[in-house]
């Protein structure tokens, strides 16, 4: 007999901070905004954070997503299931908006095509990776398009509570984007995780869990833009993905296996490097960012082989993800 959906329907509304940190997951940004690192006053309330439909601890062990409890079903094997496609989602926002007669400059500026992106990057890397998942389940009117008013306002919620059970990725279509969550704590059939020949984590992953010296990258100096255009549409970046991908990396390329250089200031110097680059359509996630040596990035981009360079650029950031959770699990025993 499957569960009774009107038993998940939030009877409060917890704040959002702290449904993510009761999932395990560092809030300690909160306290200070996205744009300029500034201390805010109210961290529950910092705009950069609190209206985000999904989350990740920095080393990427814990993946958090919110859903409308309007959108659960039951199947027919009596699990609570959710199904979505947030890619497409972003897609088609960008189709609506690019017609609207205030965008015709081309310049879109609309949070909710980064929040579904990076929802379904997060729904992904747990595809791939066979991670459980923490949800946060939200009720509310549920609306496709929101006025000028509605989207200042922002919250739509009317209850909201963390899942105290986990999910998992059951499927991820890599071509379109569909995906379906699962309540329970089961491994998806057909994407079992490798583990012979696990027992040894690389040397710089361990490294990276307490990275000295620090790892800076070619924008450690020189600024970078916040924006970037894709099909003339302005897109933004998230600030974390650099400082994530170098804490990931140890101050080790994770191309070549090579060391970075140590700089004067006392740092190690890796570059920064989208595997599907920005101008292509790539995405600016941690999934999608590798850190590499500057010869590294020079034949990433120029090499005769660099086809066969981002093929196995791919395969590296996807173990080193998995691998990392497997030693984050293990510090936790």
């Amino acid at each position: 007999m499957g569960i009774d959906l009107e038993t998940l329907r939030p009877t409060g509304k917890s704040m959002i901070i702290d449904c993510v940190q009761s999932a395990g997951i560092d809030v300690s940004e909160w306290s200070f905004r996205k744009s300029d690192g500034r201390s805010v006053s109210r961290p529950q309330s910092n705009g950069g954070y609190c209206y985000e439909w999904s989350f990740r601890s920095a080393d990427i062990s814990t993946l958090l997503l919110c859903v409308w409890w309007e959108g659960l079903h039951v199947d027919s094997q009596g699990r609570v299931c959710f199904s979505e496609n947030l890619r497409a989602y972003a897609d088609t926002l960008i189709q609506q908006l690019e017609k609207d007669p205030k965008n015709r400059n081309r310049t879109i500026k609309d949070p909710r095509i980064n929040r579904a992106q990076h929802f379904s990057t997060t729904v992904q890397l747990a595809y791939m990776s066979t991670t459980p998942v923490r949800v946060v389940i939200v009720t509310g009117p549920v609306r496709e398009r929101e006025t000028e008013d509605e989207r200042a306002k922002h919250d739509r919620a009317t209850g909201r509570q963390l899942d105290d059970q986990p999910w998992f990725v059951e499927s991820f279509e890599e071509e379109t984007g569909a995906f379906s969550l699962v309540r329970g704590n089961s491994a998806p059939l057909g994407v079992v995780a490798e583990t012979a020949g696990v027992e040894e984590i690389p040397m710089q992953l361990e490294i990276a869990v307490v990275s000295d010296p620090p790892v800076v990258d070619q924008f450690a100096t020189n600024e970078r833009p916040d924006t970037y255009i894709y099909n003339g549409v302005q897109r933004y970046r998230d600030p974390s993905v650099r400082r994530r991908v170098l804490e990931r990396s140890g101050g080790v390329c994770e191309l070549t296996e090579v060391p970075g250089f140590l700089m004067a200031n006392g740092g190690v110097y890796l570059e920064t490097h989208h595997i599907i680059p920005l101008s292509e359509g790539g995405a600016d996630t941690v999934e999608n960012v590798i850190a590499l040596t500057a010869d590294a990035h020079r034949q990433a981009h120029f090499g005769v082989d660099r086809d066969e360079i981002r093929t196995r650029c791919f395969e590296i950031v996807t173990g080193r993800i998995s691998r990392w959770d497997e030693l984050s699990q293990r510090t936790l025993l």
